[in-house]
């Protein structure tokens, strides 16, 4: 098969799969977590993996591709990872994630990861000797019909007419069939998406019952216990905190915060695990302080769905017994009507024109 034939055989398969369902759940090969959609995808290697991954639109066959990586980083079916770029068995994510900064293999092309070639776009040379079979092709194809054309032109003119009427009913119909495809993936936008457990790989439709039977972490009860929560955007920073610290092997408690304990906690972490700890340490699972300021709240995981359904659906606060209705709707000061500037007016002036008794003065 030559490149240009190659080529197009590619751009076929991925408008094809651009057609049928590119906003498929997918499994990304690092931590297995389903995102939804190739743009989300690219985006959650970039954001929580640090690894700028080959475009999906230069890809051809991405499953094949995202099967080819995933046995380069678990070449032996093991929970070992090790880098696609030179092989190294890193062991733990945290080491392999210190080895694509130092190393500069944070990048998974085909210049990087050679292997990767065969289910990627081919490259083309301008001087393919096809394609200039095929100018030659075309041009003794002019030569032949040109004796044909005068004919033809006379019975053009009179299709013409049939053939605009033809255009107008195509176009209304694929405007039609385009507007019922528009409804019907808004209609799939609404399906629950499965959110990421905070301490481990799993993904889960109900991530708090998953906590609580695997991790024996109640996150809700946690959240109402911690002084510092004050909204919803305090637990947001939080679960961000969480996220950046179990994916840097750290212990979340000492989270922006370098406190005499937080040495003692890297140093158990560094001769047990970080999953040990937290489980002999439960307290340790939220940042002590709440992290502060905008920056916090720009989620580790686009389209985290553990915000999206435990902490801006789930009430979490609603069960409280401080007294303070969290669903209320906020009290801004409204504006008086002009009736009730006049009643307070006339009520100032009745005090006013009141006259005090000598003996009350």
């Amino acid at each position: 098969m030559s490149d240009l034939i190659a080529l197009r055989v590619h751009c076929k398969a991925i408008l094809a799969r651009h057609r049928g369902n590119a906003n498929a759940d997918m499994d990304c090969v690092v931590c297995q977590q389903r995102v939804r959609g190739e743009e989300r995808n690219m985006e959650h290697y970039e954001n929580v993996h640090g690894v700028h991954i080959k475009h999906f639109d230069n890809i051809a066959d991405l499953k094949g591709f995202l099967a080819h990586l995933r046995g380069l980083l678990f070449p032996s079916g093991d929970e070992r990872i090790h880098c696609p770029v030179c092989q190294t068995d890193c062991g733990d994510k945290a080491t392999w994630m210190s080895h694509l900064q130092e190393e500069s293999h944070s990048h998974w092309d085909v210049d990087t990861i050679p292997s990767l070639a065969p289910f990627c776009v081919a490259a083309v040379d301008s001087g393919d000797s096809e394609g200039e079979g095929e100018d030659d092709n075309e041009e003794e194809g002019q030569d032949a019909g040109s004796s044909h054309n005068n004919n033809n032109n006379n019975n053009n003119n009179n299709n013409n007419n049939n053939n605009s009427n033809d255009n107008m009913n195509k176009n209304k119909n694929y405007h039609d069939e385009a507007e019922e495809n528009d409804e019907e993936d808004e209609d799939g936008d609404w399906d629950e998406e499965p959110a990421l457990c905070l301490l481990c790989d799993t993904s889960s439709l109900d991530c708090v019952h998953h906590m609580m039977e695997v991790h024996a972490f109640d996150f809700p009860a946690a959240v109402r216990k911690h002084d510092g929560v004050r909204d919803e955007y305090d637990i947001i920073r939080i679960v961000n905190a969480v996220r950046k610290c179990v994916a840097r092997n750290v212990c979340p408690y000492h989270y922006c915060d370098e406190s005499d304990s937080a040495e003692a906690c890297r140093h158990d972490i560094s001769t047990s695990s970080l999953t040990t700890h937290l489980r002999s340490n439960p307290h340790h699972i939220l940042p002590r302080l709440v992290p502060m300021g905008d920056k916090e709240l720009i989620p580790v995981i686009c389209g985290d769905a553990f915000i999206s359904s435990v902490v801006l659906g789930g009430d979490i606060l609603s069960e409280r017994n401080d007294g303070i209705n969290y669903n209320a709707e906020p009290d801004y000061p409204m504006v008086p009507t002009i009736s009730e500037i006049v009643k307070i007016r006339a009520a100032r002036a009745e005090n006013n024109n009141k006259i005090i008794p000598d003996g009350e003065q």
